[in-house]
């Protein structure tokens, strides 16, 4: 008697811990993949891979602060995928979750690094306390024309989250933990950033990616609650 009793509150409590972080991790994914998306949405500067002096020059605080937001939110998003996947795939699709994880959480940090390091050296540049307008867009048209060196971090980063992502869809897939098109739509929409389209329709397609992240995240705690 005096066991059973001590026992089953100590089984109890020891399901909280669980849904509390269950809880935790879905929550965060589904709020970095809306910052992103919002980001997109909104994005202060006018033309996607436009580097010229005249272009971030008006928006300097805008882009930088923008591109703060995007590139932390985007490696939360990385880690906290690969998290969300590795708590669906638990048996069936466990190793793809693994490595798919290692990938999403690897890309996200590396794709943050690169872009802010040239969001910290645009802002600079574009200081007129700093540097003359002149001087500055000569200091950009050097970077524009060495980028391997600022930007190798951000296309790296970028490619290893896709490469992440598409092998976690395929743990889900295999998993089965979850309606079968949450992943289909997270491999369609994935790869159909590499399409041949308007810059504007660019970022609609990565708002989508966005926005299926957030119904895997919606599927994690409602499987997992």
């Amino acid at each position: 008697m005096t066991t059973d009793q001590f026992t089953r509150p100590a089984q109890t409590s020891d399901l909280t811990p669980n849904r509390v972080r269950t809880g935790i991790i879905g929550l965060t994914l589904a709020l970095g993949a809306a910052v992103v998306a919002t980001v997109l949405l909104i994005r202060p500067w006018q033309v996607r891979n436009q580097f010229e002096y005249d272009d971030i020059s008006p928006v300097r605080d805008a882009m930088w602060t923008g591109i703060v937001v995007d590139t932390v939110s985007f490696a939360v998003v990385g880690f906290t995928l690969g998290l969300v996947v590795c708590g669906l795939a638990r048996t069936r699709g466990a190793a793809w979750a693994n490595v798919g994880a290692v990938l999403t959480a690897l890309g996200g940090v590396t794709f943050a690094m690169g872009a802010f390091g040239f969001a910290a050296l645009a802002w600079y540049a574009t200081d007129t306390a700093a540097l003359t307008a002149a001087d500055g867009a000569r200091l950009l048209e050097y970077v524009v024309d060495n980028r391997l060196h600022v930007m190798v971090m951000q296309m790296a980063g970028f490619m290893i989250y896709t490469l992440g992502s598409l092998v976690l869809a395929v743990a889900l897939l295999r998993a089965r933990t979850i309606t079968r098109w949450l992943p289909i739509a997270l491999i369609v929409v994935t790869l159909a950033q590499f399409t041949p389209v308007p810059q504007r329709g660019l970022d609609l397609i990565q708002v989508a990616v966005m926005a299926v992240l957030i119904g895997i995240a919606g599927a994690y705690l409602r499987t997992t609650r």
